[in-house]
């Protein structure tokens, strides 16, 4: 192909043309550039807390008749329930060829109709799930204490969450705060 050019130098001109008229004229047709594309939400996820529930009450009592509810419905492709000390929670894999919101709507008149849930659990909570992607990690450490760290951490977060165009900012990778009570044996 290199010596069929070579030959014909009208011809490479002619090709190298062609490809700057197209790449300048895709400068006008205003294409998105995006770092990171968005992307639409394709799974619905369902949680529902019942205090106290260990996880087979859990599952016999929440999560069975949570994927019972639903389990009919069009445009849903897989459903993955997680039954916790607690803690009830269904992910909904759906459809490529149906409406995501159409959907939600739907698996939320289901389950908004179901009366046969626990008095104890709580309201199912029906949403679809977020992505968000991580656009910088920060780490930070030093020869403090792991209370000053976490302090200075959270000054961190503070002092990026003014900035306009910062949205989000999360920490993680510590641990909760806890307290201790010590008493004088003595004065027991």
């Amino acid at each position: 192909m290199i010596e069929w050019f070579a030959r014909n130098p009208v011809a490479a001109n002619l090709l190298l043309a062609t490809l700057l008229i197209l790449g300048l004229g895709s400068l006008s047709l205003n294409i998105p550039l995006e770092v990171f594309p968005s992307i639409e939400p394709r799974s619905i996820t369902v949680t529902v807390s019942l205090r106290g529930g260990t996880p087979e009450e859990v599952e016999t009592g929440v999560s069975i008749k949570l994927e019972e509810a639903i389990e009919d419905l069009e445009g849903i492709d897989s459903i993955v329930s997680t039954s916790s000390e607690g803690l009830a929670s269904l992910y909904i894999e759906l459809d490529d060829n149906y409406e995501p919101n159409a959907i939600l709507a739907e698996v939320k008149n289901r389950i908004d109709a179901l009366n046969t849930l626990p008095s104890e659990a709580e309201r199912p909570v029906v949403s679809l799930t977020k992505y968000s992607r991580a656009v910088l990690s920060v780490a930070v450490s030093g020869p403090l204490s792991e209370l000053e760290i976490r302090q200075l951490a959270e000054r961190t977060r503070d002092q990026l969450l003014k900035i306009n165009g910062i949205t989000q900012v999360l920490l993680s990778a510590v641990r909760n705060y806890e307290m201790r009570i010590e008493l004088d044996q003595t004065q027991l």
